[in-house]
């Protein structure tokens, strides 16, 4: 983890007081990152710009905000990799569009640093036994890897840097999250969610 990655998790995250304690949630790392994404949420140009921009460089694919800053300290958002398919409320309507088999880009753009991530996920629908899987896929190994890089370029654009799979495995054993307990907690719970394991 490098110097300024490092800086920022630990502006944002404490290790003194572990967060199975009540005073966790009162203390200035907490009050910061609870501020940080509620100033987020308030203030998301940035974040508006960039799914217009990915829709408008890429406007046969369908684009839509799934934000939650409630749970996450992350902006995201997903692209459908359909050709001139839309999302639809019954999730399972789409699939069945789809022959039961989707792939969604999913892009994450952190508020507490300039940090994204993306990954693409495959979802599967079995309709005899109403089973779902989900498999993450590397995004650079796929026949996507094209439009992949068009979302780089436009995130990057914004002054954000892409973290690798790698980084955001790290674990860091002195911290603890509301959601993660000792020993558990990587980059990636830290910068984007606490709550999702994508990496």
């Amino acid at each position: 983890m490098d110097e300024t990655l490092k800086q920022i998790v630990f502006h944002y995250h404490q290790a003194e007081i572990p967060s199975d304690q009540a005073a966790y949630f009162a203390t200035e790392t907490y009050v910061r990152f609870r501020q940080a994404r509620a100033e987020a949420e308030q203030n998301n140009q940035t974040w508006l710009n960039i799914l217009a921009e990915i829709a408008q460089t890429l406007p046969e694919y369908a684009v839509q905000d799934i934000t939650n800053l409630a749970d996450n300290a992350c902006y995201e958002g997903e692209l459908l990799l359909h050709e001139n398919t839309s999302f639809l409320d019954d999730d399972l309507e789409l699939l069945s569009q789809l022959n039961n088999r989707r792939l969604t880009l999913r892009l994450l753009v952190s508020v507490l640093g300039p940090f994204y991530y993306l990954f693409i996920e495959e979802q599967q629908y079995n309709p005899t036994t109403n089973e779902h899987s989900f498999t993450i896929i590397d995004p650079e190994t796929t026949a996507q890897k094209q439009i992949v890089q068009q979302i780089k370029q436009t995130v990057e654009q914004y002054q954000y840097r892409f973290l690798e799979r790698a980084t955001l495995k790290q674990i860091i054993p002195e911290l603890t999250t509301e959601f993660q307990g000792v020993g558990t907690v990587s980059v990636f719970h830290c910068l984007f969610s606490d709550l999702m394991n994508f990496y």
